[in-house]
């Protein structure tokens, strides 16, 4: 069962990752029957005459036969059979000390485990090295924590209930500042009364910040705890002339869960964390993972808030 967490009227429950919810993929490679005292050497050797391991470092290279008749006996891994074949194989090892080998093809994990059971799962089909990532550990709210995000979530609750109803599409969205406990932005859809597709609660939100940003980089410096941190500059610069990514860190409370466009928007603008609601089958969160997509160069943490 999920970790879930109580915050007044909302059970919260952090949406899985991609790589927890992935199945156990393998691939095959070439192993070779060895003697213990052979280790080193033969792993020098494949070093040096065979394809290298290529993603697939989280497969340990060495483990016990289990073969009844070769207790005191090891299987090393020589390489990856997508990148030669036996005869290559056969052909690379000829007129060495290690031309009589027992060579077999046994199955590896692709990808590396992300999750304890996956770790448990995989184990069972080749050993893999495993290190649970930081970001899997359980959130823990504060008491002042869990406040500001029941209102945060109320605020939204509240927004949605004034705006126009575009066919059940309508949204309301908050950003917050966990470090004040403020709200920094929020806003409506718009799209029925701005005959605009792209005027999503989000992306009306998000100008909203840039608004702020502009205003704030062509006033006078101000003392201001709701400003979007800004990002250090390389280069020694005027600290009024760089701002760092639009809503940098923010957190998100959106009624309904964002579509594709304005979760790539988040992504691109850098936030800390995504609270909703209302799930979509067709959101950027449920659908497509992209709070944690690889191929994305900015990942956050997203939360389904239950009404309780």
């Amino acid at each position: 069962m999920a970790h879930q967490i109580e915050c007044g009227k909302y059970t919260i429950e952090r949406i899985p990752y991609a790589e927890e919810q992935q199945e156990l993929v393998t691939e095959d490679v070439f192993i070779a029957r060895i003697a213990p005292l052979q280790t080193s050497h033969i792993l020098q050797f494949a070093g040096k005459s065979l394809p290298k391991l290529d993603g697939i470092e989280h497969v340990k290279r060495v483990k016990r036969d289990t073969r009844a008749d070769n207790t005191n006996g090891l299987l090393v891994v020589l390489c990856q059979c997508k990148y030669l074949d036996r005869s290559q194989l056969d052909a690379v090892i000829q007129d060495t000390e290690w031309a009589d080998l027992e060579i077999l093809v046994v199955k590896v994990p692709s990808n590396p485990p992300y999750t304890s059971a996956q770790f448990e799962q995989w184990s069972q089909v080749w050993p893999v090295t495993y290190r649970p990532p930081l970001k899997l550990k359980k959130p823990e709210f504060s008491s002042d924590e869990r406040e500001y995000i029941e209102m945060c979530l109320q605020t939204a609750m509240q927004l949605k209930s004034k705006t126009a109803d575009t066919e059940n599409r309508a949204n309301a969205v908050v950003m917050g500042k966990l470090q004040t406990r403020k709200i920094v932005a929020q806003a409506a859809d718009t799209t029925l009364e701005s005959c605009h597709p792209l005027r999503h609660a989000i992306m009306n939100c998000i100008a909203l910040v840039a608004d702020r940003e502009v205003a704030r980089l062509t006033a006078e410096p101000v003392d201001d705890d709701n400003t979007v941190p800004m990002k250090r500059p390389h280069e020694p610069c005027n600290d009024q002339d760089v701002g760092g990514y639009l809503c940098e860190g923010l957190d998100v409370f959106a009624v309904k869960e964002p579509c594709v466009m304005c979760t790539m928007a988040l992504v691109h603008s850098r936030i800390g964390r995504l609270f909703f609601v209302e799930q979509s089958h067709n959101g950027g969160i449920s659908r497509y993972a992209m709070h944690s997509h690889k191929a994305l160069n900015h990942n956050f943490t997203a939360f389904i808030c239950h009404l309780s």
